[in-house]
């Protein structure tokens, strides 16, 4: 049986990148056999951890030599870690194994650098997992990917539907606000605050609630913004359950993000599986999970402000804030039914074989 290589981040640290890394491990695990590479750098000195992953990568050349069957499954770094993703893929070229490459990030596509172009010229005619079809066409424009050879799994895939929430309405208590993610300054936690305070000189009712580590640069101006704002209440990092019932109790996530490099993230995945309504910045793959008035996308130059005039509007209207968590709702449905069969169709190439009983193509 073939044996797949699979080489990509696992927690810790916990973040969207690592935990669809681990959900992906043991989807692949249950299906064959799988040598695991693990590219999280971990809490190590950057000179040790360089060497540890130079090891990694020479033990990935050792299975090459003593496995003649074996693919590479790559989960993509988004930063300088594609010098070692590098030598991972001149190794299969060098066995002339196959190679799947799976995309979570857009810096390469956002600023591509010298070892970003060095690195996609070796890799134009490989396969490609993709978050999103915006994310595909423009690695296709970026670095002239065949687009014959590029696949759309969403993140959505790796969610269960059995685990959704049943919509909750609001008829008349103050609306119920959240924010979670790593608190920092890019993620938009001051563009939350400044969406409540303007809430409050509009004399509209809200309780918010706010989860996520805060990171230290941010931590002085979380309090003060926290101590400030009477109606807000910081939950800490949550994690499970506690998660899940954070996002039970809310009417509308906000998440006014000012990260250039924003993918695809899991937190509106969640909040929309919750039946809340999402309200998130235009950046890579966000308009495309909420399209069709499934959510509202906040324009980059003045969130605030368009936040503040649609809160208001559900404040007044509770029936058509019912109906936005209704159309949440059903978009996450739609978004869980496509990705699954299109995981499905990535995990019978990676395993071998393809729906129609095809062989992974050779080299």
């Amino acid at each position: 049986m073939t044996r797949l290589c699979f080489a990509g981040p696992l927690p810790p640290p916990v973040n969207g990148f690592y935990i669809i890394c681990a959900r992906m491990l043991d989807l692949l695990k249950a299906r064959m056999p799988v040598a695991v590479f693990d590219r999280a750098p971990g809490p190590r000195p950057k000179a040790i951890g360089f060497l540890q992953q130079l090891i990694k990568a020479l033990n990935y050349l050792t299975t090459c030599i003593a496995k003649r069957d074996t693919a590479l499954y790559l989960a993509l770094s988004g930063g300088h870690g594609q010098a070692i993703d590098l030598l991972y893929v001149l190794i299969s070229k060098l066995f002339r194994r196959p190679i799947y490459i799976h995309h979570h990030s857009y810096t390469y596509l956002n600023a591509p650098s010298r070892l970003n172009r060095c690195f996609f010229a070796l890799v134009r005619k490989e396969s490609h997992i993709v978050l999103s079809p915006k994310m595909g066409l423009l690695l296709n424009r970026v670095y002239g990917l065949d687009p014959a050879a590029v696949r759309v799994v969403s993140n959505a895939a790796f969610y269960h539907w059995e685990d959704a929430c049943q919509v909750q309405a609001n008829q008349a208590a103050p609306l119920r606000l959240g924010f979670l993610s790593n608190i920092t300054f890019e993620k938009g936690i001051v563009e939350f605050f400044d969406i409540l305070a303007a809430l409050n000189r509009r004399g509209i009712e809200y309780r918010a609630q706010i989860a996520g580590p805060v990171a230290p640069e941010a931590q002085q101006s979380f309090d003060r913004l926290l101590q400030c704002t009477p109606h807000a209440h910081y939950a800490g990092p949550l994690y499970g359950e506690d998660k899940e019932g954070f996002y039970r109790q809310l009417d509308i996530f906000i998440f006014p993000t000012r990260y250039a490099n924003e993918a695809e993230p899991l937190v509106i995945h969640e909040a929309m599986r919750h039946g809340v309504h999402v309200m998130a910045c235009d950046r890579g793959s966000i308009a495309e999970m909420l399209p069709d008035g499934s959510g509202v996308i906040l324009p980059r130059d003045a969130p605030v402000e368009a936040a503040v005039t649609h809160i208001e509007h559900f404040s007044t209207d509770r029936s058509a804030l019912l109906c936005a968590k209704n159309a949440s709702m059903q978009q996450a449905q739609r978004l869980l039914s496509s990705s699954k069969a299109s995981l499905e169709n990535l995990v019978a190439l990676l395993e071998g074989t393809s729906p129609a009983g095809g062989a992974r193509p050779k080299r």
